[in-house]
């Protein structure tokens, strides 16, 4: 029996607390053609808003799950809590455009305290029979937060509350974050430091400049049109991740504190794990190219934008729901999910070859390609945490984290990269076709990839 009686209502808090970070990234994303006009933005400056936040969230989160580790996920929740209050309250009242940019990231700060925090706790408070369920309940957040955040966007950006408008939408943060901190403090344990080693901060440096060095180029690669030294950028960035790797070896040989343990990358089946992950987050290509492809071609409201997304949401939320349900093995439902997600983009493609709007069929394909989504997320997370001991938890949790969204930030710039493109040679209509069957086709990597992990593992 489990000798933490709150674990359920706890678990509560932190899915609120970590639902920030998803719903961020949405309802800013409706909230931009206010703040354009609100500070006379730039483009490259609308842009930094965006990328800063994820650029940051990205290249911290390891850390966030390594300082959980050491000092306690309830105090590094709670810090990630504080830091997201302030941060959105200063977003809000940003006098000037630079003002918000630089307080978008400290958001990404916070949501790198917050997110890591989540799957590590699931994996030390909760039973291997019961984490399945509260996987899933993680996950469906992921979902609900791309429903809420293009709806609740529209409606706030709709509704003006005094002289409040784009404000709104960081605002509504600020009740969230109070909730939690509260509920976070009387259902969580203080827990103690789960080990006395010290902070890696030279590997933590090597591994946010090469993170950054990763991600930067794929998130201005299309602004500047791919020039040469682009791609110079990433590749140093890959170098300085492999020095990262093998400063992080010679650390663990030495019995010296370490960042990230390199046998959790050097464990075949958690590595396949996180590659399938990586593959899958292409989907963020949708979020690009379709609210662009409606408002642009189309020329659609952003309200109408928001509607025409709900049935990938909703199946999106609804997933993760029933998979706890379901009495199959994990790699029966790896394939249900990817085999989902590969029906629904490419059903979508050939509807949108033909058709140009959008109507029942395509909410409908939309919605099998949710499903897929939302059965693979849990599935995923799961498998991967199960590789690993409780000694490890934040590291992994951070790892994962890392895997979603640099996967989100190379699908978005490939997918994207690939539309914008094709728009001037094919039109529209299929050059988004195109982009969305790009999507289904990479995800026979992970087929692969989940024949390879299931060999690994029954051998």
């Amino acid at each position: 029996m489990n000798t933490y009686p709150k674990r359920w209502q706890a678990l509560n808090f932190l899915i609120a607390g970590a639902f920030l970070s998803p719903l961020d990234y949405f309802i800013v994303n409706m909230a931009l053609p206010s703040i354009k006009e609100a500070f006379k933005a730039s483009e490259h400056q609308l842009q930094m808003v965006i990328a800063i936040y994820g650029l940051t969230y990205g290249a911290l989160v390891v850390c966030g799950g390594r300082l959980g580790d050491l000092y306690g996920r309830k105090k590094i929740f709670i810090l990630g809590l504080y830091t997201f209050l302030f941060s959105s309250l200063a977003c809000a009242f940003s006098p000037t455009v630079t003002w918000l940019i630089a307080a978008r990231l400290f958001q990404g700060i916070g949501a790198s305290l917050l997110a890591p925090q989540v799957l590590a706790s699931i994996k030390v408070l909760f039973s291997s029979q019961e984490q399945p369920k509260a996987v899933s309940l993680f996950s469906s957040v992921f979902g609900l937060a791309s429903v809420i955040g293009q709806l609740l966007g529209g409606l706030l950006l709709s509704m003006h509350w005094g002289n409040f408008s784009w404000e709104m939408v960081f605002l509504v943060n600020v009740p969230i974050t109070i909730i939690c901190i509260v509920g976070i403090h009387f259902t969580m344990d203080n827990s103690r430091k789960e080990s006395d080693s010290g902070i890696d901060f030279k590997g933590s440096l090597l591994l946010i400049f090469a993170l950054l060095l990763l991600i930067c180029p794929l998130i201005f690669g299309q602004k500047y049109h791919w020039p040469w030294w682009i791609f110079t950028v990433m590749i140093s960035g890959v170098s300085l991740l492999i020095i990262f790797f093998r400063y992080e070896t010679y650390l663990l040989k030495n019995n010296r504190p370490v960042l990230i343990d390199p046998t959790l990358l050097q464990h075949t089946p958690f590595a396949l794990s996180l590659l399938i992950l990586f593959f899958y987050n292409f989907t963020s290509g949708l979020f690009i190219c379709y609210p662009y492809y409606l408002q642009e071609f189309l020329h659609q409201s952003s309200m109408q934008t928001g509607l025409a997304i709900i049935p990938y949401g909703v199946a999106f939320f609804l997933a993760p729901l029933i998979v706890s349900k379901i009495k199959q093995s994990t790699y029966t439902m790896i394939y249900i999910g990817l085999g989902l997600l590969i029906g629904g983009f490419t059903c979508t493609a050939v509807y949108f070859y033909f058709q140009q709007q959008p109507s029942f069929i395509s909410y409908m394909t939309l919605f099998m390609a949710g499903l897929g989504h939302g059965t693979i997320m849990p599935v995923m997370m799961q498998t991967a945490i199960t590789f690993t001991t409780k000694e490890k938890a934040g590291q992994a949790s951070g790892l994962i984290s890392i895997g979603i969204q640099v996967g989100s930030v190379v699908g978005g710039a490939a997918i994207g990269t690939l539309f914008f493109n094709l728009t001037d040679l094919l039109g529209f209509p299929k050059a988004f076709a195109i982009a969305i069957f790009m999507i289904g086709a990479v995800q026979m990597i992970g087929i692969l990839t989940n024949i390879r992990l299931r060999k690994y593992v029954n051998s």
